[in-house]
């Protein structure tokens, strides 16, 4: 029999058990709850500090053109050298690093790879002419350059086989680059990947601000540029055609593919200098004829053209006007729409990811080179201020390109846009923002004939 003495120690140890198994669930609870807040407040003290994720960023590349500068004798027109980019999130200018020449009436290209080609141009402000400059003159360029979005400059390029102004370089879909005209019936390939040019077929004519459309079925219509004659280039056996010939000579007008695949080409002069033509026609690229369209509200050269996300077209400027007009397809119309600050010809007019439309620089009434932008709104048929580039430009390129953001490679200091927060920085001009890079370059007349 168990005795009453055993019983009261046999009590005694599971007590004792009971005791030690409560005191070590709580110590061990208390040991959780002390690691919980080390944890929780170790991750509290290191995320202001992570590093941010970069993220691909669409900005706008600006370079080139005639600019003022400032030379021993006072203020000049000069060719620039130098550049610039918009941030079309922010709404900034930033000045970047210049080119490696010197360009005007240059033209600007984007690779399958995200750089830009920069090519040709003239390196001299030139008196106004009355014929065409020939490919051999000393100021025609045949020199090209890349642009690299990941290291934020330029670089020089191959050049091409000829000197080229008032070019045009057409993005192809085999990655390649057509290059045609600029005062000559030449005609050139640029591969990115092997970084040289090749010539192909020439051309029936020598051509000169001529326009060159990629069309949906790969080929590239060639139209105009001093005459009314049209080519088609074929990237298969890189060939020219002659094409159906427009209603009239043309140098200086627009030519924009639509959505169903047609061309709208769009004003222009019958001969440089010579009064604006308010007429259009359409390319039809199916029965490979040109066929006659609505006219626009007012003639226009030097204009410019863009493709909306909606379809219809903008038309914006021209030499002496600061009106606007949209091209709405369905009712194959022209109307009026808001007008610009001020009037624009030697601008672009680029499409953003937004689908609003950025007008930048260009030539002024007087013939002064313009620093403003605008902005134009489709949802609104509105236009407003887009803010003050850091270099004032006619004649420049501009290319919509993705940056890795934020961007390590841009200058410290920014012009801000009209519609910035008031708590961003003002609107600098010029000289507040960088120095202009551009040097000034005699003028020259070229020879006449």
């Amino acid at each position: 029999m168990i005795t009453s003495r055993r019983l009261n120690l046999l009590s005694a140890t599971l007590l004792i058990a009971v005791v030690f198994i409560l005191m070590s669930r709580t110590q061990a609870n208390a040991r959780r709850r002390h690691h919980h807040h080390t944890r929780a407040h170790a991750t509290r003290s290191i995320t202001p500090t992570a590093t941010p994720t970069p993220v691909l960023r669409p900005v706008l590349l600006i370079t080139g053109g005639v600019g003022v500068v400032e030379t021993p004798t006072g203020k000049s027109l000069a060719v620039l050298d130098s550049a610039e980019i918009y941030d079309t999130i922010s709404g900034y200018f930033y000045p970047i690093s210049p080119m490696t020449a010197h360009r005007d009436h240059d033209t600007a290209a984007l690779l399958p790879d995200g750089r830009v080609l920069i090519a040709g141009g003239i390196d001299t402000v030139l008196t106004p002419l009355l014929s065409f400059p020939a490919p051999s003159m000393p100021w025609i360029l045949a020199s090209t350059e890349i642009f690299d979005p990941l290291k934020g400059r330029f670089s020089p390029a191959a050049p091409m086989t000829s000197g080229r102004d008032e070019l045009t370089a057409t993005a192809m879909h085999d990655g390649e680059v057509l290059v045609v005209g600029g005062g000559t019936n030449s005609a050139e390939l640029y591969d990115p990947a092997r970084n040289r040019f090749v010539q192909t077929a020439p051309m029936a004519e020598d051509l000169y601000g001529q326009t060159a459309t990629l069309l949906q079925n790969g080929m590239v219509l060639i139209a105009g540029g001093g005459s009314k004659t049209a080519e088609l280039y074929d990237p298969l056996n890189a060939t020219f055609s002659t094409a159906a010939d427009m209603s009239q000579n043309r140098i200086y007008h627009t030519a924009t593919l639509l959505f169903d695949g047609e061309v709208l080409i769009a004003g222009g002069s019958s001969e440089a200098r010579s009064v604006p033509l308010n007429t259009t026609e359409f390319y039809d690229p199916a029965s490979a004829t040109f066929k006659p369209g609505p006219p626009m509200k007012k003639g226009r050269a030097g204009h410019t053209a863009t493709l909306l996300s909606n379809g219809k077209v903008l038309i914006a400027g021209g030499r002496n006007d600061n009106t606007t007009e949209i091209y709405d397809p369905h009712t194959r119309s022209f109307a009026f729409t808001d007008n610009m600050s001020v009037s624009r010809y030697g601008h672009t007019a680029t499409l953003l990811p937004d689908g609003q439309v950025l007008i930048a620089g260009g030539w002024d009434n007087d013939g002064n080179p313009i620093a403003s932008t605008e902005i134009y709104d489709p949802g609104t048929g509105e236009l407003r201020d887009g803010g003050t580039m850091t270099q004032a430009r006619a004649g420049l390129s501009t290319t919509l390109i993705w940056v890795r953001w934020p961007i390590k490679w841009l200058e410290p200091t920014p012009t801000a846009t009209a519609t910035a927060t008031e708590s961003a920085m003002p609107s600098a001009t010029a000289s507040e923002t960088a120095a202009p890079t551009a040097r000034a370059i005699p003028s020259a007349a070229a020879p006449q004939g």
